[in-house]
């Protein structure tokens, strides 16, 4: 569902940006896509700005605009400053006041639609050199265009400002879900590495990480702690196929090291420096084995404690990462 729902935002956020670059579409009718991108991808915030820029500004009861509303404001790049009118003190560079337009993009863009109707209209009439008053020119509709072209001006000028944001909003979207995509595609190959090896040397693994997915799916709390044990237990299986537990300290790198029942992350660690000759990769891949697992105990210790914390979904996820990382490294030698 959450695949679906970011493919489905990545070709809107394409399709909003093609709207803006080519000019498909009113800006009032691209801002309600964007409104949607910002949905599909559970940006709360950005929301809560969008729709107030589709459906007005938020008042309060004196009608004064809210807090939510200057923060949207702030967002669409509405805000400008002139000199403060009440300044009295002719010798003292006046005080900037800050100011901001309220007009909906919809308003602002039937402003401008109107207005160049009107300029049509708006031209000089031809003057009869017959009329009884030959001596008496012709005032012409001058003052009336000049106010009409700085209503356009003045409404443009505006809803580029707000277009600029919103384009750019859309464009960091665009590129944090292709990156989304690009790591999506890392895991989903490495993960099909790690799954074709466990069903040939640890079949109940494999078939435990098949709960663990459905599991991921329902996101109570008694679910996330099940998982996050189960992590813990598919790394010890791992472990004790590819290198059983000894009663004996052995060796590792030039360290005695103990390689017990539940040393598991030291277990995956000697096999590890008995497959892989090169230093640096053992250094690299013991110092990561051995941060997993000491964030796959803390997040158990708090599974287990269920008192002052409770496993997030987040955290779970990060231990079913983590265990394909573990996997990874080793099943790959």
């Amino acid at each position: 569902m959450v695949i679906q729902s970011n493919n489905e935002a990545l070709l809107l956020s394409n399709e909003i940006l093609r709207n803006f670059e080519l000019s498909e579409l009113p800006i009032q009718n691209i801002l309600l896509k964007c409104l949607r991108l910002a949905r599909l991808t559970n940006d709360f915030e950005g929301v809560d700005w969008l729709r107030q820029e589709a459906s007005g500004l938020d008042t309060d009861r004196e009608g004064f605009l809210t807090a939510a509303a200057w923060t949207a404001i702030e967002k669409s790049g509405r805000r400008y400053f002139i000199d403060d009118p009440n300044n009295k003190d002719q010798n003292q560079k006046p005080k900037k006041v800050e100011q901001a337009f309220t007009e909906s993009i919809a308003v602002m863009e039937a402003t401008v639609s109107s207005g160049r109707a009107r300029m049509k209209v708006a031209y000089d009439r031809d003057v009869s050199l017959s009329s009884s008053s030959q001596l008496t020119a012709s005032q012409g509709n001058t003052a009336e265009r000049s106010r009409i072209q700085h209503q356009i001006q003045t409404s443009m000028e505006r809803i580029e400002k707000i277009k600029a944001r919103l384009y750019q909003y859309v464009l960091d979207r665009n590129y944090e879900l292709r990156l989304g995509e690009i790591t999506e595609d890392i895991f989903s190959r490495n993960r099909l590495i790690v799954d074709t090896a466990l069903k040939d040397i640890c079949p109940e693994a494999f078939q435990k990480f098949i709960s663990v997915y459905e599991n991921i799916k329902l996101e109570d709390d008694q679910n996330c702690e099940n998982v996050a044990r189960t992590c813990r237990r598919l790394i010890k299986e791992v472990a004790e196929s590819l290198s059983p537990p000894l009663a004996a300290p052995t060796e590792v790198s030039g360290k005695l090291m103990n390689i017990g029942e539940d040393q598991y992350i030291n277990r995956l660690i000697q096999y590890i420096d008995s497959k892989s000759s090169s230093e640096k990769i053992k250094s690299i891949v013991g110092s990561h084995l051995i941060l997993i697992g000491e964030t796959l105990d803390n997040v158990n210790e708090t599974a287990n404690k269920r008192i002052n914390a409770e496993v997030t979904l987040q955290e779970v996820e990060r231990c079913i990462i983590y265990t394909y990382l573990v996997f990874n490294y080793v099943l790959s030698l």
